[in-house]
């Protein structure tokens, strides 16, 4: 069991399920995927959210609505630790980071800059040496 807050998204873990804390309901909702498409992070939730008329709108099931309304009361969004991404979907090695994809994102320089805005993990270059100067007599 985790509970993940990456920007201001709240994802929690649950047994390989994840679910994200939808505000506008207070409750959490589950979905399959959380992937990268070259420009933001995308959330998967179409098996979930097909009939925006269904009384069941986001959950799927009766048994899950129960399940989300159980997690929301046991782990709220206050106990969630602060991420870079989570490994939710099929990731793979995008430069230094372990990430899911969509199938149709660039895997490019470009990309991997705006996924990390700046903060990377490749390592810093080497610390330059002082060098005197020879005394001439």
């Amino acid at each position: 069991m985790s509970v993940l807050k990456v920007g201001e998204t709240i994802y929690l873990d649950l047994k390989s399920t994840w679910f994200v804390w939808e505000s506008a309901w207070d409750c959490y909702r589950p979905v399959t995927s959380v992937a990268w498409d070259g420009t933001r992070i995308v959330t998967d939730d179409r098996a979930y959210c097909a009939d925006p008329t269904d009384p069941l709108y986001g959950y799927g099931s009766v048994k899950m609505q129960e399940l989300c309304t159980l997690l929301s009361t046991r782990y709220p969004p206050s106990m969630a630790q602060p991420s870079s991404l989570p490994a939710i979907g099929h990731p793979e090695w995008l430069y230094d980071r372990f990430v899911a994809l969509t199938p149709c994102a660039p895997r490019d320089k470009a990309s991997w800059k705006r996924l990390h805005k700046g903060r990377y993990r490749s390592p810093r270059s080497a610390p330059k040496t002082r060098l005197t100067r020879r005394v001439q007599s």
